[in-house]
């Protein structure tokens, strides 16, 4: 769709947006004849206060459904496999919130619903500062979606890309902050299964310059007593799960097997980033990543910096044993170990690196304000705002070439892991339990509304 640069039709977009009051519109219009072109009012109401940036790039695009159910949408945090991820405002009470939307080609597969259920329960069962909090959750026309805690900041990922290798103490207090996280959601019988420094969200004290930490996406997690004897698509793919970067021998190998441990040895990796600014494995692809947990020790973390104690060389290299009986084996000994390290030493914030004008990381880093809306939102025909048929226009990514080359290589690849796994990798005395899939099979909407309010009920219940 051609970007609108009319005032009369940006100006009809605007009003079946729903965004402005009525008294606003009536500014907007008189407003509106001091411009010859839409841009130059999408900044008069941007400057107001009136709209985000986001709100009037899709507005300029032709896009005017900017509501889902109750929230407003106010902007793409980013977007992941199982769907995008949008700064929200609940109009009702003035609450920003963060909304995890199911993707779109994802609702045809019903095991991928029964998953993105049961990560409703997951979430809704957890409540822990070092946790982003899961709100409500809610289904709008064929749209599932979960509500969750909005956190200003950046993540650690975007922390260390501004800062280079990060103050001892500032690392130490980060990863205590993780595996107390962590040490909740295990005692909840949950593994995150993608502890990474994107999906650890940073903040800062303004009091005592210390970070706050949130764990951000258990999308990926399960819980621990998931049936050992599915062997669905759905425990296939979840082998595979995890950042080649960060993800522990025997989660790459048998994911459904995974215990705190694999998360520990996560968070070892994230450290060693965290400590050196590098990755603890090398390799050019997925493959040889995998491959040099095998044939590679990383270095002590004190090899590549003279600050770092004893201790935290210590914890580092055992976190990453490649035997996950070797580990650390809680994140409550985790906790305590960082903390024997302690010694009233205060927490300085890193200084930065030098970055380029168009790489600035001031506040949450996303993706653009394009059409990543449209991949995940488009035909919101139960929730228009206005009564007119025309719908929203559907993105369509260019074609690409043909992926069954790059597949077959991959399988190969994984094949061959799992080999050269099945050689190195030692029992751990990993924790099984079997129990019924609650997927439910009724395929009706009300049916699906009333189990994720149940999950919600009981999320407040244990508040």
């Amino acid at each position: 769709m051609p970007v609108v640069n009319q005032i009369r039709d940006y100006f009809e977009l605007l009003k079946k947006s729903n965004l402005l009051s009525k008294d606003q519109l009536v500014a907007t219009r008189t407003a509106a004849r001091d411009f010859t072109e839409a841009r130059g009012l999408s900044k008069w109401l941007i400057k107001r206060g009136w709209i985000t940036p986001w709100q009037a790039q899709q507005l300029q695009n032709g896009h005017h459904r900017l509501f889902l159910g109750k929230y407003q949408l106010l902007d793409v945090i980013g977007q992941g496999g199982m769907g995008a991820v949008l700064k929200a405002e609940q109009s009702s009470v003035r609450r920003i919130v963060a909304l995890k939307v199911m993707a779109k080609e994802l609702l045809k597969d019903e095991k991928a619903v029964g998953r993105f259920l049961r990560e409703i329960q997951a979430a809704a069962s957890l409540n822990h500062p070092n946790i982003v909090a899961a709100i409500d959750a809610d289904l709008v026309g064929d749209r599932y979606f979960l509500v969750m805690e909005y956190v200003e900041g950046r993540d650690l990922k975007a922390w260390l890309k501004k800062y280079g290798p990060l103050p001892v103490s500032w690392t130490r207090e980060v990863a205590r902050q993780i595996a107390l996280g962590l040490q909740h959601a295990h005692e909840h019988g949950m593994v995150h299964r993608d502890i990474k420094p994107s999906n650890i969200m940073v903040t800062v004290d303004s009091v005592s310059g210390h970070p706050v930490v949130k764990i951000m996406d258990f999308g990926l997690s399960r819980l621990v007593s998931e049936s050992e004897n599915d062997d669905s698509q759905r425990t296939r793919t979840g082998a595979i799960m995890g950042s080649p970067d960060y993800i522990a021998p025997e989660q790459a190998s048998r994911a459904k097997d995974a215990d705190i441990r694999a998360d520990l040895f996560s968070l070892g990796c994230t450290m060693f980033h965290m400590l050196t600014g590098q990755l603890p494995f090398p390799g050019d692809n997925i493959m040889e990543k995998l491959m040099a947990r095998a044939t590679f020790v990383p270095p002590l973390v004190s090899s590549m910096r003279s600050d770092v104690p004893p201790e935290m060389d210590e914890i580092v290299a055992t976190l990453m044993r490649l035997d996950p009986t070797e580990r650390i084996q809680t994140p409550a000994d985790l906790v305590d170990r960082l903390a024997a390290m302690q010694h009233g030493k205060p927490t300085p914030e890193p200084e930065p690196v030098p970055e380029s004008s168009e790489d600035s990381l001031d506040g949450i880093v996303t993706n653009g304000p394009d059409d990543t809306l449209n991949l995940f939102l488009d035909q919101l025909s139960a929730q228009s705002t206005d009564s007119g048929s025309d719908a929203m226009p559907v993105y369509r990514p260019k074609a690409k070439s043909p992926k069954w080359i790059a597949s077959a290589v991959a399988a190969a690849c994984v094949i061959g892991l799992f080999i050269v796994l099945a050689v190195i990798s030692v029992g751990g005395g990993h924790q099984k339990s079997s129990t019924k899939d609650n997927d439910d099979d009724d395929d009706s909407q009300s049916s699906r509304r009333e189990q994720i309010k149940k999950s919600s009920k009981s999320s407040s219940k244990r508040k």
